[in-house]
């Protein structure tokens, strides 16, 4: 049973037809697929489904949608990524959360993982998170997320130049587990339906394109539509 993506190439075996009609799909908007950072097109096998039935072809094809809430976290430090995923997987059991320490192995995935949420590190090797950034600026993703950059030291300067960029908060690192799953829960928003035990009174997540800063003291619930 296919779960993962298809390329092109596979899409045409499935259907029998040729790699150009599968082509000529994509490119008129019949067919969704999204691009990899080397160029490829990638087909969701439920993107695939939906046109053999709009189209009325005579296959069957049997799949698992493995696409989920997700959120792409990169960050060289393995001990805040390690505690980041588990506070996700408490409080926000449905939500799955993949990691790299690699700003290039990110921008080569996040076409095939399509994360609601990218959380990323400022500071790292290779690739620093202002590149990436910029990188991402030039590139133009069809569908929404999120940005939330952290760092272990926001000086002036950092927190003038997130301004310019496509990120959407930013805050120092922190290891309490309220503050951080409320700032998760806020930007992923719409992907989201707040538990009525959120308390009304307490006042929301800073806007976007500021600084996120809270010291929460009850952790937020959240559940899916």
């Amino acid at each position: 049973m296919v779960s993962k993506p298809l390329s092109v190439g596979e899409v045409a075996s499935i259907l029998r037809v040729s790699k150009p009609s599968v082509l000529n799909w994509i490119n008129s908007g019949a067919l969704k697929a999204f691009t990899t950072y080397g160029g490829h097109h990638r087909i969701w096998p439920a993107d695939l489904k939906t046109l053999i039935d709009k189209t009325g072809m005579d296959i069957e094809f049997e799949f698992v949608d493995e696409r989920s809430h997700r959120i792409l976290v990169i960050d060289d430090d393995p001990e805040y990524t390690n505690l980041l995923k588990q506070i996700v997987k408490s409080e926000l059991p449905n939500v799955e959360v993949i990691s790299t320490d690699d700003g290039y192995d990110a921008l080569m995935r996040i076409g095939e993982l399509r994360p609601q949420l990218m959380i990323l590190d400022i500071r790292m090797p290779k690739l620093d998170g202002f590149k990436v950034l910029q990188l991402l600026t030039e590139r133009k993703l069809d569908w929404h997320m999120k940005i939330l950059v952290v760092s272990g030291f926001l000086d002036t300067e950092t927190r003038e130049a997130l301004k310019n960029t496509v990120a959407d908060v930013w805050t120092e690192k922190s290891t309490d587990a309220p503050s951080m799953i409320t700032t998760i829960g806020t930007l992923l928003g719409g992907h989201l339906r707040e538990n009525r035990r959120r308390v009304s009174a307490e006042p929301p997540l800073v806007p976007l394109k500021v600084q996120a800063e809270r010291n929460l003291r009850s952790p937020t619930k959240f559940q899916f539509h």
